[in-house]
């Protein structure tokens, strides 16, 4: 699982009123076709989590290019997309180290307007889809770290509480999705969690039993079967 995968799936699949996982066949949403397989649906919760995971950390840095665009516009006034440009890129490279959120910060300003100059090239594209990579990985092995490697023992079960402050964040699809979530992240972590139970204050407790065989081929045998799934659904259309 990675951010591309995890961006995929929550541009492909959709969830109905009972959080039921399905994918669009017409554009009329009428003709659809449901998930029934319990390691796709898991494996579908999990890259939708992770998903809105990465995205609210994308927000904070909309935030901050943003606050400095202000900034920029009430010292100097610039009215030329590419001056702001080349001012913003600059100031924003000072501020994290590299210049990775150049495209970023030109899909932002496009917003405005629809300059040549604003068009990201493969180059900073490339950059930037690392930058998210590299956020999803962050945030997965800090959730694997909270959940599984810190949770505390109990003699064959471990248990950990969420915060508040980390529920609060979440999105309102993630707290539904929380569940499978966590039982996949233990799966991809070679851990499947038995006697698995979330309390209504976010107390997690389980017994983890590691799995037999790596879970990496059956994570691609998952993947190819959603893969084919759209591949199948989209051609009949």
């Amino acid at each position: 699982m990675n951010f591309k995968s995890c961006k995929r799936i929550h541009e492909t699949f959709s969830l109905d009123a009972k959080f039921e996982p399905f994918l669009t066949i017409t554009a009329d949403a009428k003709t659809r076709a449901i998930i029934t397989n319990p390691l796709e649906k898991g494996y579908i919760y999990a890259s939708l989590f992770f998903y809105d995971e990465v995205i609210r950390e994308m927000q904070k840095l909309d935030k901050m290019i943003r606050k400095i665009m202000d900034e920029i516009r009430m010292e100097i006034h610039y009215e030329d997309p590419s001056k702001i440009l080349m001012e913003l890129s600059a100031r924003v490279r000072r501020a994290i180290g590299d210049d990775s959120l150049d495209a970023f910060i030109k899909e932002i300003l496009a917003e405005e307007s629809r300059a040549i100059s604003l068009l990201p090239t493969d180059s900073e594209v490339t950059k930037f889809l690392t930058v998210k990579e590299a956020i999803y990985t962050e945030l997965f092995d800090a959730f694997v770290n909270m959940t599984f490697r810190n949770a505390s023992d109990q003699g064959e079960f471990k248990s950990f509480k969420f915060t508040d402050e980390y529920i609060g964040n979440l999105t309102d699809r993630q707290k539904k999705l929380i569940s499978p979530a966590l039982r996949m992240a233990g799966f991809i972590s070679q851990i499947r969690l038995d006697e698995f139970v979330v309390t209504p204050d976010w107390t997690v407790r389980y017994k983890p039993v590691s799995l037999r065989e790596k879970f990496d081929a059956k994570e691609e045998e998952i993947k190819s079967s959603l893969k084919k799934l759209m591949e199948q659904h989209y051609n009949d259309a």
